[in-house]
């Protein structure tokens, strides 16, 4: 998401944080990703590309964008170990979204 302008009122940095979680949950696809990766974190704690690939019909490319989207907004964490990249959803920021959802 890009910001023509910055917003300096009451509650600005609310107001972007919680467009920025909306921005990248906002591909159903996503959200998806989002579902998949926070119920495997409660079976095991580490998720890969591997497992992306081999879970959703989409090409390694295309998850790894929306993956990306997904890091970058802090939704989902990374933990490097070698050549792999293991994922985990941020309860933290999902609960901050969701607070700030109800008070709207």
């Amino acid at each position: 998401m890009k910001i023509k302008k910055q917003v300096n009122i009451e509650g600005s940095e609310n107001a972007m944080f919680v467009a920025s979680i909306a921005d990248a949950l906002s591909h159903p696809l996503r959200v998806a990703l989002v579902h998949y990766v926070k119920e495997r974190n409660g079976v095991r704690n580490d998720v890969c590309n591997k497992d992306l690939v081999n879970h959703f019909p989409y090409s390694q490319s295309s998850l790894s964008q929306h993956v990306k989207k997904l890091v970058n907004s802090n939704v989902f964490t990374v933990k490097y170990e070698d050549r792999f990249s293991f994922y985990s959803v941020n309860e933290e920021v999902l609960k901050s979204f969701s607070e700030l959802i109800v008070k709207l």
